[in-house]
């Protein structure tokens, strides 16, 4: 295994415990968001799912095309810094729908994973 391969491993695994974070704080429903404590756990999870994400190699990114990672990227923007995008709250809508849509689908992605041939 490349040393490359072994970094990307380690931050699917990342991504993976990152999502069930989330799913953990938003188990209880929408509503359960309103809580400050799951509020946190989902965007904070959200973070660092795509700080990890961002790290992950290109060549990874290029053979697993079915992970958003745009999208997980521009997500990372607007909840590490809502107060450089006018100073508004992370959306409560956009914080359920990345967890109840978009987070499931990496999983399932990130669960069988393809690496680049070397």
């Amino acid at each position: 295994m490349t040393a490359s391969e072994e970094r990307d491993r380690f931050l699917i695994h990342e991504m993976l415990r990152h999502i069930a974070v989330i799913r953990s704080a938003t188990e209880g429903g929408k509503d359960s968001l309103s809580e400050p404590k799951n509020r946190y756990a989902a965007e904070h999870g959200a973070e660092l799912l795509a700080e990890a994400a961002e790290k992950v190699s290109n060549p990874f990114k290029t053979v697993n095309p079915g992970v958003p990672w745009e999208r997980v990227k521009k997500l990372r923007k607007r909840v590490a810094h809502p107060y450089d995008l006018g100073a508004t709250a992370v959306d409560i809508e956009e914080i359920w729908v990345f967890a109840t849509d978009d987070a499931p689908k990496i999983a399932r992605k990130l669960r069988n994973p393809k690496f680049p041939k070397s």
